[in-house]
């Protein structure tokens, strides 16, 4: 069996490399014919006139187009041999895969009752295709399930090396087809969330007990409303552990623009780290609440500055904005927010810069042509001085367009740092859910809080798990306070890489202060953006939190929470994995 997987794996990426390169080698491989048939015409039919070329021109192409003469005399010279060869090669490169195809289906097919350790994907077409390729030439075996493909679509699947399955996947008997029981992970990504999620619970109640040497199922499920996801994720995790099976979500707008902002948050391209950052956003379009979110925690970089916030949004995405932030009474604690039409009147505009200089980051909400003609635009505005701002473009499908224009110089435009950050699923995405890839600063930060962190700050006994135990949300949320790690530091001028500048800085009770005020920063504008507010007396059903106040009003024990965990982060920093690392935009 493992002969014939590694047979099948060889097939496979023959076909692909042949699929890849078949107009190369169907350009070369009659280049070749012609060049030797006339030859070799030349050889058998000496030429004496014009008339002789003429004809063994038109021979020639009687060869290339497989009408072969059968009038030879005595001994056929060595390239028109080589030449009738290959025309019939040219015929089967232009079907190879064609026919490679329908010997390997099968054979695919046949060996998923025997996969093991597999990956199977629901809604490929939602996966980058990056993604794909990468999983692909992974050492996972990956099947792409769906009711039906279109015949380009499985071909381009099964070119890429991946096992097609064509089955209804709302019946039990098609998930016990894909060998769930031995797989590895289950993603589930179409375009509508709430198909994705009762596939998934279809998924997991077809799936018997998985054996008890097996590691749990990884289960990715993509959904991009964050009140659906909020609201579900007890009861997902909860439905997934009692049949052996470990739970995720996938967001790629939620999930993008994380990674960017590892990249372009405010504190890594401001020249000046003494200034309040500046975030111009322009628009408020698809789940903008989580975007806004992200934006708002990662600018938390100052220990006494709030950041800049400067909308331009319709009148309807205003209307929308300004109800969310009545709901957020002490969204004036960690941030300076203002609105401005858009499109914004240069005055506007030209007021907000000085009052505020130019952005530190753009990032664009809206969506598609809009949202690409809303950055080209910003870039060629003199307006908000944006001129080599990073701007962050959401983008519901794949980009290419900017990845293109950011190789592209012209005279007059700077389309350098031009990026999307959504779309399909991407591979970061997939690798964290199957290899735990990008978790290594959450884990360590949950490892700690597991060996003595959770003695200070108690919390639910939930939290109290394992890494691959721990509910989604918890995880979530460890995730959301390493990704800071980065942030905090810069806010004094150090990257992760400096183990040395983290050991002064945890020691100097000035900047160790500084650093616990931008700490508290970051602590309220995740709680503020989730919905809590002050209040005197904690109430977790009504979101109400007493240390939701700035730093210097806090109870010294409390101010002594941010520099603990302030020494805590820095001692992380500077330990394996972690160590070494830089995130400084380069």
């Amino acid at each position: 069996m493992r002969l014939l997987a590694l047979l099948t794996r060889l097939a496979l990426k023959f076909s692909t490399l042949v699929g890849e390169n078949r107009a190369l080698l169907q350009f070369v491989l009659g280049a070749l014919a012609l060049a030797l048939g006339f030859w070799g015409w030349s050889i058998k039919e000496p030429v004496h006139d014009w008339s002789g070329w003429l004809n063994n021109f038109f021979r020639t192409l009687q060869l290339i187009t497989l009408h072969f003469p059968t009038e030879f005399n005595g001994d056929i010279p060595w390239p028109l041999q080589v030449a009738r060869l290959l025309v019939p090669l040219i015929a089967v490169s232009a079907t190879f895969h064609i026919l490679l195809g329908g010997v390997t289906r099968p054979l695919r097919l046949a060996l998923l009752p025997h996969m093991r350790d597999h990956v199977v994907l629901i809604g490929e077409a939602q996966l980058a295709q990056a993604a794909l390729i990468r999983l692909a030439e992974g050492e996972r075996q990956t099947v792409a399930l769906a009711q039906a493909f279109d015949a380009a679509r499985r071909d381009t699947l099964e070119g890429l090396g991946l096992t097609v399955l064509e089955a209804d996947p709302k019946q039990p008997a098609t998930f016990k087809a894909l060998n769930l029981q031995q797989a590895g992970a289950l993603f589930v990504a179409g375009a509508d969330d709430l198909e994705n999620i009762n596939l998934a619970l279809l998924a997991v109640r077809a799936l018997d007990k998985r054996p008890s040497d097996q590691p749990p199922l990884a289960l990715a499920v993509k959904i991009d409303r964050e009140d659906l996801a909020c609201e579900l994720a007890a009861a997902l995790d909860g439905i997934a552990r009692r049949h052996g099976v470990r739970y995720h979500r996938l967001c790629p707008d939620r999930d993008g623009l994380r990674i960017e902002l590892a990249r372009f948050a405010p504190v890594f391209t401001k020249p000046d780290r003494a200034v309040a950052s500046h975030v111009l956003i322009l628009g408020l379009q698809g789940r903008w609440e989580q975007a806004f979110g992200q934006i708002l925690v990662a600018s938390q970089d100052h220990p006494a500055r709030r950041p800049n916030i400067t909308l331009a949004l319709s009148a309807g995405e205003r209307a929308a904005f300004e109800t969310w932030r009545a709901a957020r009474p002490d969204l004036p604690l960690i941030a300076d927010v203002r609105c401005l039409d858009f499109p914004s009147p240069d005055d506007e505009a030209g007021k907000i810069v000085a009052a505020c200089g130019a952005p530190h980051l753009a990032v664009v909400l809206l969506d598609g042509a809009d949202a690409i003609a809303a950055a080209l635009a910003l870039r060629r505005s003199s307006a908000f001085a944006a001129a080599a701002t990073p701007v962050l473009v959401r983008q519901s499908r794949e980009d290419f367009l900017l990845s293109a224009l950011r190789d592209t110089e012209t005279s007059d435009r700077n389309h350098k740092n031009l990026v999307a950050f959504s779309g399909p699923v991407r591979f970061e995405s997939v690798a964290r859910v199957l290899d735990r890839a990008g978790d290594e600063s959450a884990m360590a930060l949950h490892a700690h809080y597991l060996e003595g962190g959770a003695r200070l700050r108690p919390g639910s006994t939930a939290a109290l798990a394992a890494w691959d135990d721990l509910p989604e949300n918890l995880r979530e949320a460890n995730r959301a306070s390493a990704d800071h790690m980065a942030i905090l530091f810069a806010s004094e001028g150090l990257t992760l890489a400096d183990a040395a500048g983290l050991e002064r800085v945890v020691n100097d009770s000035l900047a160790l202060d500084r650093l616990a005020r931008v700490e508290h920063r970051r602590w309220m504008a995740d709680r503020i953006e989730r919905g809590w507010r002050f209040g005197e007396t904690r109430d977790n059903a009504r979101l109400i939190h007493p240390s939701l106040k700035p730093y210097e009003t806090l109870s010294d024990t409390e101010q002594e929470k941010d520099r603990r965990t302030v020494r805590v982060l820095a001692k992380l920093a500077a330990e394996p994995p972690l160590a070494g690392r830089s995130n400084r935009n380069g």
